[in-house]
């Protein structure tokens, strides 16, 4: 039995990780294709079926109507939804993000033999009250424990950093300052990070949802790969926005990402993708992208990131020189272009560069650190179920079912948008469930009493068949 939470967990925008604390340490923990990180990504190819990750991301472009990615940067927002055609059911992005902290801990279950009890989340700097009740609701969907700690992300960063003997704090008679200089496939952020005798303390921050690696994928995907493929294949109309070419278009995202992580070693590399033509025959397409090319295209981003973090310096007083060593968070900072930028004190920061650590898993190492210096929460009694509320979850999805039933009798074309206000319906219902499980309150067995009420109505109104 575990007495330190120990497991940490970087949920991000574009990619997941999860990592755990094991004598001083912290170890990354793979997933089922082999990685280190998980595609924060759901796809429901039909009802009753969820794939998340590599499958799901692989969908995003080709399938948008049931699958999608980006959630993170909706949760708190309040209405947001994603909606998914097939399996007819419309999820919110704490209940999206929950799928994706489910897969991590199974991968920790079978790492370890164990799930976790609870975690380390790392969120953004400066992350809502809002957000920060998504993340927690988004854990406690998962099977986490609902006082899972929550850490910001810089601080995580700047925590892993400093455990592995690269802080250069020894002797400093004051706190020593780090920047955080953090680009994801989702967007950018950098923030300024106070140490003294091993606290660490977020002074400033700032961000760009704009300034993401996907954003660039997609740059090099319009500005060199499209052109190229409608003057070598002949494609009418090959523009993004055409659905007919939404399948050519999703491989070379998925090429041109591929293509960028080879460019972090090599100068050149090859783009193989097989596309599509006028007449639905798959051709070869071939593409050679260069390190240069790749640079020009990200220049601006580059430029705009170190504007951002030069304004963040100026508004906390702070200099250059004053910073003692410039972190790397994100497979974007993976880029030898921009690594050779950020050095340039002219054109760049100056700041000496810490790449020592891996930045696309550094943050989930760092949440992991904390989580085994924090204790397993003491998990809360639960009231036992009363008779009442066991009778009307049973009642409700009963009535659920027997509109299913009338649906199923409709059609699928006639039960229409009805199919979807039922899969709302059982969401509802599993949130009660929810809410009873964790203690409910005084108004539960009130509130779940008018929602039977009024699925009872929509049920007589199907009986009357209005769709016939």
């Amino acid at each position: 039995m575990r007495e330190t939470i120990d497991f940490g967990i970087d949920l991000g925008t574009a990619h997941s990780a999860i990592a755990v604390a094991e004598n001083g340490r912290a170890r990354v923990l793979k997933n089922g294709d082999g990685r280190d990180r998980t595609p924060s990504a759901v796809w429901m190819p039909r009802e009753g079926t969820t794939h998340v990750g590599r499958k799901a991301r692989e969908r995003v472009e080709s399938d948008p109507d049931d699958a999608h990615t980006g959630f993170k940067s909706r949760m708190g927002v309040t209405g947001a939804e994603f909606g998914f055609r097939r399996a007819g059911v419309s999820l919110t992005p704490e209940q999206l993000s929950a799928e994706v902290l489910k897969s991590l801990c199974r991968d920790a279950a079978h790492a370890l033999g164990e799930p976790p009890a609870a975690a380390v989340i790392a969120v953004p700097a400066g992350c809502s009250p809002g957000r920060a009740a998504a993340t927690g609701r988004a854990a406690v969907l998962a099977g986490l424990s609902e006082d899972c700690p929550l850490l910001p992300e810089p601080v995580a960063a700047a925590l892993a950093y400093g455990a592995y003997g690269t802080d250069g704090a020894d002797g400093a008679s004051g706190p020593v300052h780090r920047m955080v200089f953090g680009l994801g496939g989702g967007d950018f952020t950098a923030a300024v990070v106070a140490e003294r005798g091993g606290e660490f303390r977020l002074l400033r921050h700032v961000g760009d949802p704009r300034l993401g690696g996907t954003h660039l994928d997609w740059a090099v995907v319009d500005e060199l790969l499209a052109p190229a493929v409608e003057n070598e294949l002949g494609l009418r109309d090959f523009v993004r926005g055409n659905p007919r070419w939404r399948t050519n278009f999703a491989r070379l995202r998925a090429a041109a990402e591929t293509a960028k992580t080879e460019l972090s070693r090599a100068r050149r590399t090859e783009i193989i993708a097989d596309l599509k033509d006028d007449d639905g025959h798959e051709r070869p397409f071939l593409y050679t992208l260069t390190r240069g090319a790749l640079d020009d295209l990200a220049l601006p981003s580059y430029a705009r990131a170190v504007e951002w973090c030069r304004n963040m310096l100026a508004d906390a007083s702070l200099r250059p020189d004053h910073i003692d060593r410039l972190l790397l968070v994100g497979g974007g900072t993976l880029a030898p272009g921009l690594r050779e930028l950020l050095a340039d004190p002219r054109q760049g920061l100056g700041i000496p560069l810490d790449h020592s650590q891996d930045p696309t898993t550094v943050v989930a190492r760092g949440a992991a650190l904390h989580a085994g210096t924090v204790r397993v929460p003491v998990r809360r009694p639960r009231p036992a179920a009363t008779a009442e509320i066991t009778d009307l979850l049973r009642e409700l999805r009963g009535a659920l079912g027997t509109c299913e039933s009338h649906l199923d009798r409709a059609g699928r074309e006639k039960a229409g948008g009805f199919r979807t206000l039922v899969g709302e319906l059982q969401l509802t219902v599993d949130r009660f469930e929810d809410a009873h499980g964790a203690g409910g309150g005084p108004h539960t067995a009130a509130l779940m009493g008018q929602l039977l009420e009024r699925i009872r109505q929509f049920e007589g109104a199907l009986l009357r068949d209005p769709m016939r």
